[in-house]
């Protein structure tokens, strides 16, 4: 027979039981042989595939077979390794239902939050904190402040289970933009990569500086986001147009002394002229700069936030 078809003959396997997927089409990596069969076991190295017309299994080195296979075998033993990611592998030990503190590959600091007790072969959102001006530093730890910690109460996460991660902006004259917004969209794809966060449902949110970048990241990375939550902060009215695809729920106090509320009506209203109907926008009244204490307990936002999904992922 054809190449490949030798090759499955040296590695040939009788009588197996293990239960299989359903079968497809593999082929050799000089795209000359072609068989219908049913993957059985795969690794980083090798599949074992059960040949659809004579139902023998044969080991086939990953090497050997077409780059569609290969990135085929390559997306299983992705999600295998995000199955297991609460128990083993690289953030294993940051999920114990506390917050725990990292740095990503980047240099950024962080904290994230995650339960060990879900269930590992599901897939959950994940929150992402941006704080204001007054946290930034090295310390790893004024970022918690008091607004993160409503995501993670028991009540919250036995209605809505989630992660929730915290990065720090090193410096308020930096500010959540450039190479920080940068480290900050590569720490996500890591993450995503090694625990079963559910891309579709990535959820932004921040106060203050953290409102600017909320709307700023959301700008720069389109799409990558199911739902933003800017708080008492503005957004560049030129980014309208790339915005609108994406759900906001904004909100800013009506005597915030800090952020002139007017940002945050003149970015909803350029929106809205650009035609964004996913654009919410609820003012406090009375309310000053300091709104998360107002903001987050709200069962209505995280009934709203938690429904947002995009159509496919794109974080990575």
């Amino acid at each position: 027979m054809k190449a490949l078809l030798r090759l499955l003959a040296l590695g040939l396997l009788i009588g197996s039981s293990q239960a299989a997927d359903p079968p497809r089409q593999w082929t050799s990596s000089d795209g000359k042989s072609k068989f219908m069969g049913n993957l059985i076991e795969f690794s980083d190295k090798e599949v074992k595939i059960r040949r659809s017309t004579d139902f023998n299994q044969y080991r086939v080195p990953l090497d050997k077979l077409s780059k569609e296979d290969q990135t085929y075998i390559q997306s299983l033993l992705r999600e295998k390794r995000r199955d297991g990611g609460l128990k083993e592998g690289v953030h294993a030990a940051k999920i114990t239902g506390q917050f725990v503190k990292g740095v990503s590959k980047q240099g950024l600091n962080y904290q994230l939050w995650g339960n060990p007790k879900l269930d590992g072969t599901k897939r959950y959102p994940l929150v992402i904190w941006l704080h204001g001006s007054g946290q930034s530093g090295s310390d790893n730890e004024s970022q918690l402040g008091g607004a993160p910690k409503i995501w993670t109460t028991e009540d919250n996460q036995g209605k809505a289970p989630c992660f929730l991660l915290a990065p720090q902006c090193p410096s308020a004259d930096i500010g959540w933009k450039n190479e920080v917004a940068a480290n900050l969209l590569a720490l996500i794809a890591d993450l995503t990569e090694h625990l079963p966060i559910d891309e579709t449902r990535l959820y932004l949110t921040g106060s203050s500086m953290g409102g600017f970048g909320t709307f700023g990241i959301a700008a720069k990375y389109p799409g990558v986001f199911a739902a933003c939550v800017p708080l008492c902060g503005g957004g560049d009215v030129k980014n309208a147009e790339v915005l609108k695809t994406t759900p906001f729920w904004v909100f800013h106090g009506d005597k915030d002394d800090m952020v002139p509320v007017d940002r945050s009506r003149a970015i909803v209203a350029a929106v809205k002229q650009a035609g964004g109907e996913l654009m919410k926008y609820t003012e406090l009244e009375g309310a000053g700069h300091g709104i998360t204490g107002l903001v987050y307990p709200r069962a209505d936002l995280h009934e709203w936030l938690f429904q947002q999904k995009k159509q496919a992922p794109s974080a990575n």
